[in-house]
């Protein structure tokens, strides 16, 4: 039987996610919690994956919520219908399938709470495309992309990113193109906004184009209504991603909230029969104290240097062998002269993970985080032996420069199963009492 609701009002659900209620939002997952964990373990995922889609399920609705009305009949079957249509289309992007719908499933709802959840689908999944795609891009894209979505002003953008103003208009073109042929080549859209359009769609969207050219522009998209289209496609691209990437302490405590619940209610270690409710006593203080020491706590020591040690092995595999001299220079730390000899093992064998993987080390180590993380991605991208290893040192990279949101994310993203897990929670502890 659900644990008694604390309000017998269900729209108090959605105005508490608005207002990220601790209250409401610690009832959502005493009531809810288990029942989505159980629903897609059903479905061949994962505690994990439990997890991940309750946090998005419930990120899409205080994102639909503050920009839409929303009133729903009943918060428990739009809750779970929702997490079902999440999972659906994971399901899907895995090469998969899992049963339609079942009538009594959507018993509950309305019509008008059906077209809601498939309103939130729709917007949460173009969001989590655009922002996936956002991680991709290098550094220099990722900056001037959150500066451009932010508002700031060019002067500011070109003061931050030390490009010149005058060249600044080019190279957030050059950023947007990019992140738009990313977003294209999955989502493959009809008529997608050509290269040339991006630098005037982006200045007339940004605000940037004077009285003149401005006006010019209107009466230009009036008289094209493709080019109308491609340029509200890319203005609802770019005020979804402003969600997850600009600056917003409102969305930000939300999601500090729903982190300290996620090792509280979603735990992947075996509790020996003990109800999860017991357990939870047990453990959710400490996962929301986490939670807030990492948004408000200062660095008081240098974390990173206590982690970043790591030693070359020899690799019995013939064809990934690296030169005993490469293992020589980076286990004394002389990094620049690894890198040379790695840069050489991978002209020879761009397939080398293991010279990938330590380029990438060696790389963090020089302050190269953007072509670090590039190497890195590609190797815990890849089925290999050392893809948590390369996940942990883009923790790490984050680390190092003190940005511990990100940092954790990369963490949280390596199973217990990973040879690595003690290492990990070991950093994540230090990062709760530092």
């Amino acid at each position: 039987m659900s644990p008694e609701s604390l309000t017998s009002n269900d729209q108090e659900y959605i105005n508490g996610l608005i207002n990220h209620d601790p209250a409401v939002i610690d009832d959502i997952y005493q009531r809810f919690a288990t029942r989505a964990t159980r629903f897609i373990q059903q479905k061949g995922g994962t505690v994990r994956d439990a997890a991940h889609i309750f946090e998005e399920v419930l990120l899409d609705i205080y994102f639909f919520a503050k920009s839409h009305p929303l009133r729903i009949s009943t918060f428990e079957a739009f809750l779970m219908l929702l997490c079902k249509r999440v999972w659906e289309k994971e399901v899907e992007r895995r090469g998969q399938r899992i049963p339609g719908l079942e009538p009594d499933e959507t018993a509950a709802l309305s019509r008008d709470d059906i077209q809601d959840v498939e309103d939130i689908l729709k917007e949460g999944e173009k969001r989590r495309l655009a922002y996936h795609q956002y991680l991709q891009l290098g550094d220099d894209c990722k900056e001037i992309i959150r500066l451009c979505l932010t508002d700031n002003l060019q002067e500011d953008i070109a003061a931050q990113t030390r490009i010149p103003s005058e060249e600044l208009p080019a190279r957030r073109a050059i950023c947007f193109r990019d992140l738009l042929s990313r977003i294209d080549g999955i989502a493959r859209p009809p008529d997608p906004l050509a290269e040339k359009d991006v630098q005037d769609a982006d200045a007339y969207l940004s605000g940037l184009m004077n009285e003149a050219g401005k006006t010019a522009y209107i009466e230009k998209l009036k008289s094209n209504p493709g080019l109308a289209g491609r340029v509200k496609r890319f203005d609802a691209i770019r005020k979804l991603l402003a969600q997850r990437v600009c600056s917003d302490t409102e969305r930000d405590e939300f999601q500090h909230l729903l982190f300290g619940h996620r090792n509280a209610w979603f735990s992947t270690k075996e509790s020996e029969g003990m109800p999860i409710r017991k357990y939870v006593i047990g453990t959710a203080i400490i996962a929301i104290g986490l939670a807030t020491m990492l948004y408000i706590s200062p660095w008081r020591k240098n974390i990173y240097s206590q982690f970043s040690s790591t030693e070359m092995q020899a690799i019995e595999n013939d064809t990934l062998r690296l030169p005993p001299q490469v293992m020589e220079d980076f286990n004394k730390g002389h990094f620049s002269d690894a890198l040379n000899m790695l840069n050489d093992v991978l002209v020879k064998n761009p397939n080398n993970i293991y010279a990938r993987y330590y380029r990438g080390v060696c790389l963090i180590n020089l302050n190269q985080v953007d072509p670090a993380r590039t190497d890195l991605l590609t190797v815990y991208n890849g089925q290999n032996p050392i893809r948590y290893e390369a996940a942990f040192y883009i923790a790490l990279s984050y680390l190092k420069e003190g940005n511990k949101q990100e940092c954790l994310e990369w963490l949280l993203k390596i199973p217990e199963s990973a040879p690595n897990y003690l290492k990990v929670q070991k950093l994540i502890e230090e990062l709760k009492t530092n």
